[in-house]
């Protein structure tokens, strides 16, 4: 398929914009490439080796692979590193019904596991502050938290800690505090970071979304307002780059409460 694309893009966004997904758990569209979770492997014509297209650029000519039997053979083999330490935790994690891992296991995945003998890694569960709870075991060591934090909020107390295998995601100093600390879960591929607010409070496939705008201040934010049994359970954020990007601040992103309450006028009153 001839695709025109801006130049100075990566080929995984050419390849969105021209309607083919190419799978990934660490590229962004609003952070800088990192080339860190191997998911995104395409084969280029005349190229001796798989190529990120998370970090390749555009060129006049380039012909693409997005799906050929090496390509299969790599996202296999990426995925299956994946799945050796991460654990069957699908019934009770939040990000269940949303989570990339999830989605890409059925699709791309081998359907049996070679992994028979040994203990899989294992972390502490850990309390980042009062908005968000981490769980190492489920992380793909994406560090696209990481990088939100030091791109986009410029904040660097969540920090990578170890290397390799070891790799762990820790707070330095004190605790995760900032205004946009909601946006990390959100962002986190496979539910390794969770909110505390909507811990185990409704799976992702009984919410209604209804698109609206946030009133919380002037700015107007993009959201989606998702509700069960007539209940809001979250409020999530809507694209659109010239208002809020992908982003909602956590005062917008909690401030639904008062809908739900009982407190709340439900008629007309006089005096």
């Amino acid at each position: 398929k001839p695709v025109t694309a801006p130049e100075g893009s990566m080929v995984i966004q050419a390849a969105a914009d021209a309607g083919t997904h190419i799978p990934y758990f660490c590229y962004h569209p609003s952070l800088k490439p990192a080339g860190l979770c191997r998911m995104c492997l395409v084969e280029i014509e005349g190229w001796p080796k798989l190529q990120a297209s998370c970090t390749t650029p555009v060129s006049e000519g380039l012909k693409v692979l997005t799906k050929s039997p090496k390509v299969d053979h790599a996202r296999k083999d990426v995925l299956e590193f994946y799945l050796l330490n991460h654990p069957l935790d699908c019934p009770i994690c939040d990000k269940a019904g949303e989570c990339q891992l999830q989605d890409y296991t059925f699709a791309y995945a081998r359907q049996n596991s070679r992994f028979r003998d040994g203990e899989k890694r294992r972390y502490n569960y850990e309390d980042l502050g009062p908005k968000l709870y981490r769980d190492m075991d489920r992380c793909v060591h994406c560090l696209r938290c990481v990088r939100f934090c030091e791109e986009i909020v410029g904040d660097d107390n969540l920090s990578v800690f170890q290397r390799g295998n070891k790799t762990d995601i820790s707070i330095f100093g004190s605790e995760v505090v900032n205004e946009y600390a909601l946006n990390i879960a959100e962002l986190c591929p496979v539910g390794a970071l969770v909110s505390k607010d909507f811990l185990f409070k409704a799976r992702v496939w009984h919410l209604k979304k209804a698109e609206t705008i946030c009133t919380s201040c002037a700015t107007g934010c993009n959201i989606y307002m998702e509700s069960k049994d007539q209940e809001i359970q979250r409020i999530t954020p809507r694209i659109n780059k010239d208002v809020n990007d992908h982003w909602i601040c956590d005062f917008g992103r909690l401030n639904y409460k008062y809908i739900n309450s009982v407190d709340r006028l439900s008629e007309a009153t006089i005096r």
